[in-house]
């Protein structure tokens, strides 16, 4: 069967891509930062050089995107991960509150790779000043590493904390606010509030103005990704009046929308890391490969969406003459299944898959791999590596819905499902595209979240968007997975799975961190 033989061949594949992922990632000694503080970098162009480096926090699907029922995992059996009941993937899967989680936690990349990226930040802010160099570099830099030592703490602090509250947020533990160079420093836990002073400090509107106005290098910040980071900040504080300007501020300066009806002369989602609509990236390795989409997730795909229905699975089109995997090259096996386990498609997605004429089996996001490899109907895995989703970064595609709920919370309802509509349209082919329309906030609210879910398929944000709805009253709910054969689990909107435990790395050396649940 053609669709095992890629199954087969991918993973085949995998150790060497990640051997050469690692390999590359790990060629860059010369930016390491010596022991106690101490740099070798003593010119503005030396410090420059730590704004060059990829940050890598991994994939949050591994955690994040299970929690809120995204998804299941990266090529997740579900039988397999329930019977082990001693995981953190139990724990999120199986919504197990009872479990030790931070036991479990010895060890956590992101966490840890942020703080050592905030490291650098610090290592930049402290020497700067004294470095000889560019007057105007210095001054670029240093409002670059601000911002990103805010942004970085942005993340961390919805992870490991509870979701800001303003009538909670002066007594509720929060993080670390590291702003010294120094590994050994004293860096206590502070309040949710005091994070977030912090954050607003770092993420001024002088610093912002200091950056450029535009920079095309992905891994650089300019003035469009400070002022998105300035209203993500500010909506994840539910002060949505105060975001929206700078919203739309970021989206002047790089409205850019990525045109997904590219693939369908393509047969293919490529989204480079390059991408003109990436703010800033930080990624690592291609996504969404292999993510096992929930049913619940499924059912939010629309009807047309490029993804979906023009993407297939290596880019590889069903009848069109190339190579997909058959000794002989031909293709009569794809061709002769037009609706290969159609009741399974027509239970994953009641928006998308009401398609008659809609053909799953090749497909990048794909019922039949999903199926076999989670165990659970209605489960859709990726199977393409041409997309380099910013898992932990900004894009200005994901900007235009920041301002978009903005607005419809401050009651400028079509103005809101406007900017919905203006992704919409990149995102849909024409022969199924119907603009949103909505009578009140509620049904505007409704309409934007669930497209904005499938949008923020892979990233940080369906969880962040989670965290901060389940504090108001017209958005809290309980989610229930569906597994099928292997039941359904709930997770309430005061659940502690919403706070991630610090590692044990983390917590052995700083007795203030304790957890946040």
């Amino acid at each position: 069967m053609k669709t095992k033989k890629l199954y087969i061949e991918v993973l085949s594949l995998l150790p060497l891509y990640l051997f050469t992922f690692l390999l590359l990632t790990g060629c860059d000694d010369k930016l390491d930062i010596v022991p106690k503080g101490q740099s070798t970098l003593e010119t503005v162009d030396d410090l420059e050089l730590l704004l060059n480096k990829d940050i890598e926090l991994g994939s949050p699907i591994n955690d994040l995107s299970i929690i809120c029922n995204e998804c299941f995992g990266q090529m997740t059996s579900v039988p397999t991960v329930l019977s082990q009941t001693n995981t953190l993937e139990h724990a999120y899967l199986a919504y197990d509150e009872k479990m030790n989680r931070a036991n479990l936690s010895q060890s956590d990349n992101r966490y840890t790779n942020a703080y050592k990226t905030i490291n650098a930040m610090n290592t930049i802010i402290d020497k700067a000043p004294e470095a000889s160099g560019s007057e105007s570099k210095r001054k670029q830099i240093i409002a670059e590493a601000h911002i990103m030592r805010a942004y970085l703490h942005w993340l961390l602090v919805n992870i490991y904390a509870r979701q800001y509250d303003a009538t909670t947020a002066a007594t509720d533990g929060g993080i670390a606010y590291v702003k010294s160079e120094s590994v050994f420093a004293d860096n206590p836990k502070l309040t949710v509030q005091e994070v977030y002073d912090n954050i607003l400090a770092d993420c001024s509107d002088d610093y912002i103005k200091a950056l450029p106005e535009r920079n095309d290098d992905v891994l650089r910040g300019d003035q469009a990704w400070g002022y998105a980071v300035r209203a993500k900040v500010l909506m994840q504080m539910k002060r949505y009046a105060d975001a929206l300007p700078y919203a739309l501020k970021s989206i002047d300066l790089n409205g850019t929308i990525e045109d997904r009806s590219a693939i369908v002369d393509a047969g293919d989602w490529i989204l480079d890391r390059q991408a003109p609509d990436n703010l800033v990236y930080i990624g690592g390795i291609v996504g969404p490969f292999l993510e096992c989409l929930s049913k619940e997730t499924a059912d939010k795909f629309e009807a047309g969406d490029y993804v979906l229905y023009h993407a297939y699975m290596f880019g590889q089109k069903p009848g069109s003459g190339e190579d997909n995997g058959d000794e002989d090259g031909d293709d009569e096996e794809w061709d002769a299944k037009p609706r290969a386990a159609k009741s399974s498609d027509a239970a994953m997605g009641k928006k998308a898959f009401a398609d008659d004429n809609f053909d799953a089996s090749a497909m990048a996001w794909n019922s039949l791999n999903g199926e076999i490899t989670t165990g659970v109907k209605g489960s859709l895995m990726y199977y393409a590596m041409s997309s380099w989703v910013n898992f932990y970064g900004i894009t200005s595609d994901r900007m235009y819905y920041t301002a978009a709920e903005c607005y419809i919370r401050t009651g400028e309802i079509q103005k809101g499902i406007d900017l919905v509509n203006k992704v919409r349209e990149k995102r849909i082919d024409p022969e199924h595209y119907e603009p949103l329309t909505a009578t009140d906030g509620a049904d505007a609210m409704a309409a934007m979240q669930d497209a904005k879910w499938i949008e923020c398929i892979d990233t940080y944000e369906n969880f962040f968007d989670c965290k901060r709805w389940n504090t108001e009253k017209d958005y809290k709910r309980t989610i229930t997975r569906n597994l099928g054969d292997y039941g359904s689990f709930s997770i309430a909107p005061d659940s502690k799975l919403w706070i991630l435990p610090f590692p044990l790395q983390a917590t052995r050396k700083n007795a203030s961190l304790t957890n946040n649940y």
